[in-house]
């Protein structure tokens, strides 16, 4: 297995210096946001009964995860979704990415990857501006007058399958590659947070039979 250093230097060799090193700090991040997001779907969006494991156990405990886990999400697309500058500063973002591509026809599809990744990501800017990262007061005291957009399991996943495929237009045309994002990413012990406390609960009630 390649080292992260070892892909690093492939990316570079690959897609040139400044578009390499992009894709791969990129790519990183939308792993992190990918194994986030997968945290939330072991524990919260499996089925009914895992839900009912977890508020039998500690409800108050998972309440918090669950929101924290589902604002980080968010928050992660919509930074991987930024415009490239932010107070005279760069940015971190897939819309960074145009500038750097040379070909014009990988251009193209970059560019149009992009637009949908906007396109799904929009609704995450404004949970991020009004709610997330800021105290928007016109909000907060009158939420019925000024709702934010409806966001969904669905849209989240839209989203980040939009901005893997944005990355995939450059692994694909300069590396030859898929990267899978889905068979990369394990639950990284989340379901084995929600078996252990299945066990549990099975213990404590063979206990109360006697």
């Amino acid at each position: 297995m390649l080292s992260e250093n070892e892909v690093r230097a492939q990316c570079v060799a690959a897609m040139g210096a400044d578009l390499g090193a992009m894709y791969c700090d990129l790519n990183d991040h939308l792993l992190d946001i990918l194994l986030l997001w997968k945290q939330y779907e072991a524990l919260f969006g499996v089925d009914q009964e895992t839900v009912r494991v977890l508020n039998e156990t500690a409800p108050t405990f998972f309440s918090v995860v669950q929101a924290q886990l589902w604002d980080g999400v968010m928050l992660g697309i919509s930074r991987l979704t930024d415009p490239p500058l932010s107070a005279g500063k760069q940015t971190l973002t897939i819309r960074a990415i145009p500038n750097l591509v040379t070909d014009p026809s990988v251009k193209t599809k970059v560019e149009a990857a992009i637009n949908t990744a906007l396109s799904e990501a929009e609704f995450t800017r404004a949970h991020r501006n009004k709610r997330i990262a800021h105290n928007d007061l016109v909000h907060i005291q009158n939420r019925i007058a000024n709702p934010l957009p409806p966001a969904s399991r669905q849209k989240i996943k839209a989203g980040l399958d939009a901005i893997s495929t944005v990355l995939e237009v450059l692994n694909g045309h300069y590396r030859e590659s898929t990267m899978l994002y889905d068979d990369l990413i394990f639950d990284g012990g989340a379901g084995s947070v929600v078996y252990f406390l299945r066990e549990a609960l099975k213990q404590r009630d063979r206990e109360s039979e006697f």
